[in-house]
Order: structure tokens, then sequence, then C-alpha cells
């Protein structure tokens, strides 16, 4: 290698090029040395100097407030716009209290998930209230004098006033009943137990997605008191039903004028798999009405069994008085015997006591055919229930209406199934005949309806 002094002669010099070819080598010497691995990124040390509880008590209900100091707020993203339940907000919580923050922006969750710890700058943004909700935005609309407006923050103001901290941060829900849901937990998440949808809002779609409309669905807890379930019409599960259990709910609290509301995030949000209350103690474990079957065709019920032993006929839904039934009869089906079985889904017997089955029944043309009710905890779920082992339960069953049709429905009265445990069924056994030759004919029609059972 050659290398030039400042008169410009030149010179050899073999061992400064010998440590120039050591120095290129050293990289590829050590390429094996363990590093550490970089700590994760939380995302910049900023502390808060103000509680979120402090921040609310600057407002005075129907007034807007400019925050004027350097206060500054951090806490955990709790609900944000993902399923869209949320509009162009977030809701923000602390150790203290909650706060939703309106931004005039959409898809904040790809920068704001829920989880992540948030900063908020609040010199210069103002308070305000939208129908009893209080709200965080970055000015007052008083365009229309009587109705001046919160507005939101926008999105080339973001950095200035939010600062993105670590992410995945979890908020526990406070587990409350209806009567501790005030002011204070706006904007909070919260977990109500023991709760369940109205019976005229079970099995609704949770809002209208066709018409882009929200809707307040009546959520009931066992043993009193109700609130609104409020989802938006744009949200991804408004064409979702609701669910037709008992359980519990984790929503976020909010408020409109004097409701009381729930937000919910996601259908997550809602556990409601466990046995209906009817009334306070007592739950419903099954009940059936039959009212989603299909007139004059075979029973299609989801969980029940509708199973033909021998012969071809099978229980079929009926429709008589705006009143539908399940109904059976060997008349017409050419068998010699007839043997037929309608079986409930499953249910448990765990967690209740002084549990009682009851249903209605009808007869029609009586002429010997038999229906009896039988209880197993054998029963597989399959398609040969002869083959368990089935109690019969003493029941009052509807019998001896001849010429036509009895004219009332007859309780069953309360048959007790105390004596059974563990995962159970109820089937409903239909025997009779329908010989060639008149002789030994049972063809008797049965009708059934409001199959129930419950327990405290």
């Amino acid at each position: 290698m050659i290398f030039y002094n400042l008169s410009g002669n030149y010179t050899k010099k073999p061992f400064i090029h010998f440590t120039v070819v050591l120095i290129m080598l050293l990289p590829g010497i050590s390429c094996n040395k363990q590093f550490d691995a970089p700590p994760e990124y939380t995302g910049p040390n900023i502390q808060s100097n103000w509680p979120i509880s402090n921040l609310r008590s600057m407002h005075f209900p129907g007034n807007f407030e400019q925050v004027l100091d350097d206060i500054i707020i951090v806490g955990i993203v709790i609900a944000d716009d993902r399923k869209d339940n949320f509009y162009k907000s977030l809701v923000l919580q602390d150790s203290t209290a909650g706060i939703t923050v309106r931004l005039d922006a959409s898809g904040l969750y790809t920068d704001y998930p829920a989880g992540r710890k948030l900063a908020i700058k609040l010199k210069g943004l103002w308070l305000g209230d939208y129908a009893g909700l209080l709200q965080l935005g970055a000015g007052v609309d008083r365009s229309d004098p009587v109705y001046p407006e919160l507005t939101p923050i926008l999105v080339p103001m973001f950095s200035r006033y939010l600062v993105k901290m670590s992410v995945n941060n979890m908020v526990l829900p406070k587990q409350v009943r209806l009567d501790e849901l005030t002011d204070s937990l706006q904007s909070c998440l919260v977990t109500i137990k023991d709760v369940e949808f109205s019976i005229a809002d079970t099995g609704k779609f949770y809002a209208d997605a066709l018409n882009k409309q929200s809707a307040n669905r009546v959520l009931k807890v066992c043993g009193g008191g109700s609130i609104y379930l409020r989802t938006g019409g744009f949200a991804d599960f408004a064409n979702v039903k609701t669910p037709r259990g008992n359980g519990k709910i984790t929503a976020v609290f909010s408020v409109f004028k004097s409701e009381k509301q729930l937000l919910i995030r996601d259908t997550a949000d809602v556990q409601m798999n466990g046995p209906r209350c009817i009334s306070p103690g007592v739950k419903l474990l099954l009940g059936e009405d039959f009212e989603s079957s299909s007139s004059n065709a075979d029973l299609l019920l989801p969980g029940w069994k509708n199973i033909a032993e021998s012969g071809n006929k099978l229980y079929q839904g009926k429709l008589a008085s705006n009143n539908k039934y399940a109904e059976l009869t060997a008349f017409a089906s050419n068998q010699p015997a007839m043997v037929s079985w309608l079986i409930t889904p499953s249910f448990s017997l765990t967690g209740t006591v002084n549990e009682v089955l009851s249903f209605q029944t009808k007869d029609g043309f009586d002429n010997g055919a038999t229906l009896q009710v039988f209880a197993s905890t054998n029963y597989d779920g399959g398609n040969t229930p002869w083959k368990a082992k089935w109690i019969l339960l003493k029941a009052g069953i509807s019998k001896g209406s001849v010429s036509g049709f009895s004219k009332d429905w007859l309780p069953s009265g309360n048959i007790s199934l105390n004596s059974f445990s563990g995962k159970a069924y109820i089937a409903f056994r239909y025997e009779g005949a329908d010989p060639v030759t008149p002789v030994d004919k049972r063809t008797t029609s049965f009708q059934l309806d409001n199959v129930r059972i419950v327990g405290n």
C-alpha cells in the first residue's frame, strides 16, 4: 500500500498495511459475541401531575371550562373505535376515575388501542358535557348560542396534546351493583353480575345494522333493577343477536340525560351462558314455547332431538289461535307400531336445588295412544335414546277427549327433579299404532307446549 506525505513523496509501509487488514478482520472475529437484547420500548417517561378525578371536579354541569395550567393526566385506554361502538373517541381511565376524549379521526385504535398508556397535556383543552356525559375536547362551538358544543381535537393537534406510552396494559373492571353506578364512575370499566336481557330484548339484534340506527336494549338484574345497553348502528356487532342466558357484562358506564347506560367494546364483554332468572331466587334452567318452530313441519329446534324409534312420523310444529306448539299423532301413518321421541337439550342440575319440570298438554280423538315423560342422566345425546336408562316421571297429561281436542291446556303440575343430579335430559315419548285393520288402532293426537325447568 502506498501513502503520500505532505510533500507529495510516497513511501511503502507494509506494517501499516498489516494493521489495516487486521482491523478489517476484527468484526468477523468478534461476530459470535453475545449482546443483551434492547429493553422493550415503553414510550416517553412522562409523569402525571393531576389525577383524572381532580380533572372531573373542575367541571360544573352545563358549562365549559378551559384548562389554563400545565396539567398532565396519564391513564390507560379502556375503549377505542376498533369495533366502531365508540365514535371518534377514546375512553381513558386511571386509578381514580375515567374521562371520554373526543378526537376528530377514525381508526384511532391503530395508534391508541385499548391497553395503551396515554398521557394528555391538558393546557389549552376544554371540558364540557354532552347530555350529562363529561368529555374532553379542543374547544367550544358557539355557532348555535342555545346549544353550544364541545369540539374534538383535530388530527394536526394530536402530537401537541397526546403522548403515546407503553401498550398491553390491563385495567381490571370494578364489580358493581346497579345502585352503585354514580357519576363518579362515568367512563369507567365496570362489571355487573347476575344480569340478563329482558324477555322483549332477548334474541334481538344489538342495533339496526341495516339502517345504521343505534338501539337501547334493556338489561335486567336478578333480584330487581334494569339498565340500558346502548349500541351504535355502525358497530361491527350491530347485527349480532343478544344472548338468551344469564351471566355478567363488562362495559363502559355512560349516561344520557337521566338515563344510565352501558356500552360494550365487543360481544366478548357479554358472558351470559347460565340459566335465566325468572323471579328473585329462581332460575330458568330450560324453557321452550315452540314459538320459533315452523308450522306444519317436523320440529327442528337447537339442541332438541326429534326421533322415530318405529314408524315414520315425527313431532311437528303447529299453529292455532296465534299460538305455536308441538303435536304428534299416529293417524294416517299406516304403521302397526309407532314410537317417537322428543328430547330436550341437556341441562345442568349442578348449582341449583328444588328443580321442577312443568309443561302443558292437550289430547284429541283419544283412542288409547299414550304420551309419557321420562328423565335420564346417562343418555348420550345420540339418535338411539331407547338404549339409555330413562325414569318415568309422574305427570298430569291430557286424555279422554274422544270427539275432538280438549278445550283447555292441562298443566302437568310441578314435577320434582330432586332425585337427579348432574347433566340431565327430559323425553316425551309417544306410543301408538295405525294398522291396516281397524283392530288396535291407537292414533290419539297429543299437543305439547310451554316446557319449563326451574330451580333455586
